[in-house]
């Protein structure tokens, strides 16, 4: 885990982008109808009751390039959030952001969607 920040730290972070997400505004070049404000508000219910005390993870692999052949990379993650097998995990390298992580017969897998936490989350 980065020394710069603790696993207290990472799940304010959580919290607090729950708790300051706004639905965005539907955009004018986007396809079908906009998801609506409930999908939303049911998406951060499930998120709230999905958290858990952060606790730190190794995992082989980098699922970050779709397409290439993974290669056994350890990598330390703090998994925030459970959702069956589905993990939401802060990933400190390279950028600090969060993941989704994919729990198989096989291991654990990154998904290549990356960025805020409930971003990611709604994104399972």
């Amino acid at each position: 885990m980065d020394a710069h920040i603790s696993l207290a730290d990472v799940s304010q972070l959580v919290v607090t982008e729950i708790e300051t997400f706004v639905v965005p505004a539907p955009r004018p070049d986007q396809l079908g109808e906009a998801l609506p404000e409930a999908w939303f508000a049911q998406q951060l219910d499930e998120m709230r009751a999905s958290l858990i005390e952060p606790y730190i993870i190794e995992i082989d692999g980098d699922g970050r390039f779709p397409g290439s052949i993974p290669k056994p990379v350890p990598r330390r993650v703090a998994i925030v959030a459970e959702d069956d097998d589905i993990f939401l995990a802060y990933d400190p390298d390279p950028d600090g952001d969060f993941a989704l992580i994919f729990k198989s017969a096989s291991g654990f897998g990154v998904s290549p969607n990356r960025g805020h936490a409930v971003d990611c989350f709604m994104s399972r």
